[in-house]
């Protein structure tokens, strides 16, 4: 399959929520954690992301005691609240991130970031899926300065795998502008357990797809 422009695909770009959405996120994915309600099925993703902010949270959690000792006695409930919200928004993060897996289906494949945004592409147009060590600045779905026909998909700067698209898939990126992209570069926690599953569900169309 050729790359022409009569044969180029058109990708969906869903935004990232303002921070009032982000928050809204963040208590329901920790709040269905708490409820134990199974999360979604599918590669997961921004492992270096969840194991930062835990240790983080770790670290917040002890030194609040030893700090809260040192406070004037009336000062000392604000500080607990604070501290609280402080944690639970650090474990809700970690909830978004592990309950908004990438999809991979025969039709199409969402690359999630959890609260970021995301992308959705034919299924049909993805070739491969490769590991790679790209550092991409800026958050969600963005063009990437260095490579005109290549966008990436993470809740942060670091990337570890590329997906190479034939034909192009066009993406409108708002104000960043629109990209027909022959790459996408994501997060995946395996990069490898993401090539698995595009084996699993190969395209529903009348072609071939290469070998990953």
């Amino acid at each position: 399959m050729s790359g022409t422009a009569g044969e180029r695909m058109t990708g969906s770009v869903t935004a990232g929520p303002a921070a009032a959405g982000v928050a809204r996120v963040w208590a329901g994915s920790l709040a269905a954690v708490l409820l134990r309600r199974r999360p979604a099925t599918g590669p997961r993703h921004s492992a270096e992301t969840r194991q930062l902010v835990l240790v983080l949270v770790v670290s917040e959690a002890v030194a609040a005691f030893p700090l809260s000792s040192m406070l004037p006695p009336g000062i000392r409930p604000a500080h607990a609240a604070l501290e609280v919200l402080v944690v639970l928004a650090g474990l809700g993060l970690v909830a978004a991130l592990v309950r908004h897996p990438h999809e991979v289906g025969g039709e199409r494949v969402v690359l999630r970031t959890g609260f970021r945004g995301e992308l959705a592409l034919p299924r049909a147009a993805v070739r491969c899926a490769a590991p790679v060590v790209r550092t991409v600045p800026g958050r969600g779905p963005r063009p990437v300065p260095d490579e005109p026909e290549a966008v990436a998909c993470s809740v942060g700067e670091s990337l570890n795998v590329a997906l190479r698209l034939d034909p192009p898939v066009r993406f409108d990126l708002g104000p960043a502008g629109v990209v027909d992209a022959r790459t996408v570069y994501a997060s995946a926690d395996s990069p490898a357990a993401l090539a698995a599953a595009l084996h699993a569900a190969p395209p529903r169309s009348q072609d071939s797809p290469k070998t990953f």
